[in-house]
């Protein structure tokens, strides 16, 4: 079969040319033979003999250009092929439901897709073309036709919402073309690399374009977008005059090699950024796009990430009108995994109480051990860091002096290198106060305590009870001072005391200690001689008391004592002489109180 050469012709000067397709003829050619092999109707050949003025129906003329009306040519399906899909993306054909979208579906024509939050596809046109729909959009397929062997590929397509990216194929004309319907305006395009962005509401078209021109019409006006321009039209309005985009910006500094996450990327900024677009594809020509943000600053991080891998990652500015500028692509690997292992305790701010400080934490898939490093600082300078690598445990314990300590753990794979780390926790060893040596005094109903202070501890707490097991209290005294003093009746006590920290946390009480509330000192002693009997009274509130007696005022000569538990007795009258009697108030277990005042008294001859 001869060969034919379609020659493309973008414009005509002649207006009447403006809707036939021309090529060029080679020696053999027909025009039978061309009527098979482009037209609706091969019958039609003989309308192009009278079309082009052909006296030979049988030869055409060498290297001549044919004039073929557009609508006798033939129309052919054009389907668009699904060449990826990430994520949430639905498609519904005409007239149907919605089902989920896959790689290797062919669009005809009359199809709606959706794609979700972090959802994206991409699609290869009949002509060579390629679409990416980025993620929360809405777009509908409409006329997707081919003219035979012509090369021209008509493609109408619906912009509802959302995002678009395209690098489109050179259009022939006169019948091919690639429009785009939005809400606010038609995007006409002519063999371009460009973006459509329709807002949410439908209100705002935003166009950029890389390469060759876009023409968008609106309110009966029409601007052509060059390369590097954008525009803006608001519903009801025509088109903004189109305006530079903002210059790639600088990717130094970007890393060629990511072992952690979250995946995490800065750059430097640049005047008049409003903000920021940030895209990871798995091929340079991001129709496969895995992970898109828009941010404030230079700077983003995703908290999923794909496997590992070679990826690719673009940054763009945005400007104040919302244009996003000239891409910056980025080649880097990603090798994270195995993935840190997910930390258990100590949690963030977790404070040990003890010096022996467990850490754990969750099994990582594929990991084959662990790399632990404890430091007393967040940037884990080596000279500071403890590290321990450890096989496929789940559990540590490592001897802590008291301070503070970050703590962080990475994943080791097959060959014992580490990866990404995990997340840098904060803890605190400190263990709880010690109880302090406290001394006790007692003097005239009151039990007095004094101890040295400690460091860092806020309070102090001293309870005392009757029984040393103090389920009921006689006295809970709390103070910051060193030293407390409370009046206690006669008797046997237990107490104990203890350290509080400023937030209240409490040490460790002291083992119960005896304390022994001495009687009060017998007063208003009164000595008298009754029928030859030495009668002695007091007042008192002891359980037992003890009287003393002596020939001397200060005790050094004792005669002999007398115990008595009630406030009085009798005895029998001693030889007369001076005499002196003392009387010591006795506790329950029988240690001594305090002593009352000598009393003297006179033992007379005839008494």
């Amino acid at each position: 079969m001869r060969r034919l050469i379609p020659l493309a012709i973008l414009a005509l000067a002649q207006a009447a040319l403006a809707d036939d397709w021309l090529y060029l003829t080679y020696p053999g050619d027909t025009p039978l033979q061309i009527g098979r092999d482009y037209l609706k109707r091969p019958a039609d050949w003989d309308k192009l003999l009278k079309i082009n003025k052909v006296r030979n129906e049988y030869v055409l003329p060498v290297h001549t250009r044919i004039r073929i009306p557009v609508e006798l040519l033939k129309v052919t399906p054009a389907p668009v092929a699904v060449s990826h899909v990430e994520g949430n993306v639905r498609v519904r054909p005409e007239g149907g439901l919605y089902r989920l979208l896959a790689v290797g579906d062919r669009l005809v024509g009359g199809e709606t897709v959706l794609t979700g939050p972090r959802s994206f596809a991409a699609f290869t046109l009949a002509d060579g073309s390629k679409l990416t729909q980025q993620a929360s959009s809405k777009l509908s397929f409409g006329r997707l036709a081919a003219y035979g062997k012509t090369g021209m590929v008509s493609t109408e397509l619906s912009l509802d919402s959302g995002r678009v990216e395209a690098g489109a194929s050179k259009q022939i004309g006169p019948a091919g073309g690639f429009r785009v319907r939005t809400p606010v305006a038609v995007a006409g395009l002519r063999g371009t690399a460009f973006r459509l962005n329709v807002s949410e509401d439908g209100m705002v078209l935003r166009n950029e374009v890389l390469e060759g021109a876009v023409g968008i019409s609106a309110e009966g006006q029409e601007v052509v977008v060059a390369k590097a321009q954008g525009t803006v039209t608001e519903q009801g309005k025509p088109p903004e005059p189109p305006r530079p985009l903002l210059p790639a910006p600088s990717g130094e500094g970007l890393p060629a090699k990511r072992v952690d996450l979250p995946l995490a990327f800065a750059w430097t900024g640049m005047t008049g950024a409003a903000g920021w677009r940030a895209q990871v594809a798995a091929d340079a020509g991001f129709q496969k796009v895995l992970l898109d943000s828009s941010v404030d600053q230079p700077a983003v991080s995703w908290d999923t990430a794909p496997m590992d891998g070679h990826y690719f990652l673009r940054i763009r500015a945005i400007d104040a009108a919302g244009l996003e500028g000239l891409n910056t692509d980025h080649p880097f690997e990603l090798d994270a995994r195995p993935l840190p292992p997910l930390q258990a305790t100590p949690a963030a701010g977790e404070r040990s109480y003890q010096e022996s400080v467990g850490f754990t934490w969750a099994a990582a898939p594929e990991a084959q051990g662990y790399l632990l490093q404890i430091a007393p600082t967040a940037d884990f300078t080596p000279d500071k860091t403890l590290e321990r690598r450890l096989d496929a445990v789940l559990r540590h314990t490592e001897n802590l002096a008291a301070g503070t300590y970050h703590w962080r753990i990475a994943s080791l794979d097959e060959q014992g290198q580490p990866h990404g780390w995990s997340p840098t926790l904060g803890l605190r060893v400190q263990p709880l106060p010690v109880p302090p040596k406290a001394e006790t005094r007692t003097d005239n109903g009151q039990a007095a305590f004094a101890w040295a202070p400690i460091a860092g501890v806020a309070s102090y707490e001293l309870e005392i009870a009757r029984k040393s097991d103090f389920a009921a209290l006689e006295a809970n005294l709390k103070d910051k001072e060193n030293r407390v003093s409370t009046t206690l009746r006669p008797g046997k006590y237990h107490w104990r005391i203890r350290a509080l920290e400023a937030d209240g946390q409490a040490g460790d009480w002291s083992k119960p200690s005896p304390l022994i509330m001495p009687p009060e000192v017998p007063n208003d002693i009164r000595v008298g001689i009754v029928a030859g009997v030495l009668v002695i009274s007091w007042q008192g509130s002891a359980p037992a008391y003890r009287l003393e007696f002596a020939r001397d005022a200060n005790f050094e000569s004792p005669l002999f004592n007398h115990r008595e538990e009630v406030t009085h007795t009798r005895l029998i009258t001693p030889e007369p002489g001076q005499y002196w009697v003392r009387i010591i108030a006795l506790s329950e277990t029988g240690s001594y109180g305090g002593h009352s005042k000598p009393v003297a008294f006179t033992i007379g001859r005839w008494q």
